[in-house]
């Protein structure tokens, strides 16, 4: 069973800690997976790793057993290199996307076709175009696999 969150409150917010508490009906002994992926809305980046840092942390004490990891930002290649030193200050794993960063053949396209968990569908407008499409995707769950060795 997979839990997706949109914790974007976490990354438009200077307080961060102030929302953990948002995650906890998600957050528990039983998980065996945790993925973090925040930071591509952070303005102010002056206190993100320490933020990222605190984060994770809170997540392994609500998720013992969880092995957590924090997946590397899609557009920075400065946030994705903080992202990584977060996770080796709190022994997590980390999935690189250095190698995919600002690349075409990984993102989204306009007018692309996406369908929804509840079977809508969605035309990718020009904003939302330099998202991952369908190879970035692919390329960031291999390397969530890597990360985990499997």
């Amino acid at each position: 069973m997979a839990y997706p969150y949109n914790f974007a409150t976490w990354e438009r917010i200077n307080n961060r800690e102030s929302v953990f508490d948002l995650l906890d009906p998600y957050l528990s002994p039983e998980l065996d997976l945790v993925t973090i992926q925040l930071g591509e809305n952070v303005v102010d980046v002056s206190s993100y790793e320490e933020d990222l840092e605190n984060l994770v942390n809170y997540v392994k004490k609500r998720a013992p057993d969880a092995a957590v990891v924090i997946i590397g930002d899609w557009w920075s290649i400065e946030k994705n290199g903080m992202r990584k030193t977060a996770a080796e200050n709190t022994g997590v794993l980390f999935a690189d996307l250095s190698a995919i960063i600002g690349k075409k053949d990984y993102q989204s396209e306009t007018g692309m076709v996406c369908y929804l968990s509840d079977g809508s569908s969605i035309e990718v407008s020009e904003a939302a175009s330099t998202h991952p499409g369908d190879k970035g995707m692919q390329y960031i769950a291999a390397q969530v696999k890597k990360a985990l060795g499997i």
